[in-house]
């Protein structure tokens, strides 16, 4: 299953529509075509897209939409969702998810999210109506193609009267009753950094992470946890979190991300994380990206999802389809990179730093009002 399109309207926090595509919308070639997985006929999904902006510009947000709207195809009831709270204060919301399924074709699901209030203090969020078309890959002659739908289409109606379906849960359940987008979302571990896994980590990533490390490993008789350095004595531990006390905050997260990543290049699915570059020297970052980019690493067309202030990061990309610039002006926007920066002359690190794409560096006059309360001491003072 190869998500292509999704379209959300309504959220409160955004100015607008919300429009992310997995497709490669831009042509493929023979020299960028390490960054793309192919689908079926012409059209391929990218493997790495990234969400770049200026601090509180609202890329947590869309991270947190995209991962809501995957749980939701997944079959997740809505109100137990982790990133449900992208809803708040939303009283109503449509998404459009179009994704291709190999066993039946191009799908396109449309569903209405509202709020109902159970009690005076109580509410929650249910399915309003819902309606799922699908269509033969035949049936797609160009990319023009991918997202229209007649209504001969249609495969199913949401009727809430049925017993079995629960009324916050989609009917895309009756395309496949297993969850059919493996996802592993890291969204929640941002701002805190612990071992969040057990078990005997490979070598070459321990090796490549800290080569001060002779091994890592986990008894699941005594549930201790045990870390060795060369040349020094073994370090034993009743939690793996505790390990947090003798390894870096790198490689804690180093482990944490790149174990996720290897078991979503296995399943060919979705890894999503928040400012990537967090406690990550360049290198590290870049390799994970070259990782997705890679088809002899990336063989079954995993995707890499990921917010960065790391501008300099862009430039490992070669296109600009993959690539969203959110902005935050009265509410959260997002724009194509490819839709907006036309030009191949200009490095993408560079017209993000020079604001040449607007909005992407604070703006100058909040520079020079904190650099005239540093020098007046005002800072100081308060």
């Amino acid at each position: 299953m190869r998500l292509l399109k999704i379209v959300v309207d309504g959220l409160t926090l955004f100015k607008e529509k919300i429009y992310i595509d997995f497709y490669a919308e831009q042509r493929v070639s023979s020299d960028n075509n390490e960054m793309v997985s192919p689908c079926f006929g012409s059209v391929y999904t990218n493997n790495v897209m990234s969400i770049v902006g200026i601090n509180a510009s609202g890329k947590t947000s869309l991270l947190k939409v995209v991962s809501f709207v995957i749980e939701f195809i997944n079959g997740e009831s809505i109100n137990n969702i982790f990133n449900k709270d992208i809803l708040k204060e939303t009283d109503r919301v449509t998404i459009e998810a179009y994704f291709y399924d190999p066993k039946n074709g191009v799908c396109k699901l449309a569903s209405e999210i509202i709020k109902v209030q159970d009690n005076e203090i109580d509410s929650r969020y249910v399915v309003n109506s819902e309606r799922l078309w699908v269509k033969k890959i035949s049936k797609v002659k160009s990319k023009k193609d991918l997202f229209d739908f007649e209504d001969d289409q249609i495969v199913r109606i949401r009727d809430n009267k049925a017993e079995f379906l629960k009324d916050d849960t989609s009917i895309v359940l009756s395309l496949n009753k297993n969850k059919s987008f493996y996802l592993k979302d890291l969204i929640r571990l941002t701002n805190v950094n612990f071992l969040g896994l057990i078990g005997n980590f490979p070598h070459e990533l321990i090796a490549f992470l800290d080569p001060s490390i002779e091994n890592i490993s986990f008894d699941r008789k005594t549930g201790e946890a045990k870390l060795k350095f060369y040349d020094r004595e073994e370090i034993i531990v009743s939690n793996p979190m505790l390990f947090e006390q003798y390894l870096s905050s790198g490689t804690i997260k180093g482990i944490n991300i790149f174990i996720h990543a290897m078991m979503v290049f296995e399943e060919g699915g979705y890894l999503i994380v928040d400012e990537l570059e967090n406690h990550f020297n360049r290198e590290i970052v870049a390799t994970l990206v070259r990782f997705f980019m890679n088809k002899s690493v990336n063989k079954n067309g995993a995707t890499l999802i990921f917010s960065t202030h790391y501008s300099e990061l862009l430039d490992e990309f070669e296109r600009n389809d993959g690539i969203f610039v959110v902005r935050n002006r009265n509410g959260i926007s997002a724009q194509k990179l490819s839709d907006i920066l036309t030009r191949n002359d200009i490095k993408k690190s560079e017209a993000f730093k020079s604001d040449f794409l607007e909005g992407t560096v604070p703006a100058y006059e909040s520079y020079m009002q904190l650099k005239k309360a540093i020098i007046s001491g005002k800072i100081k003072e308060a």
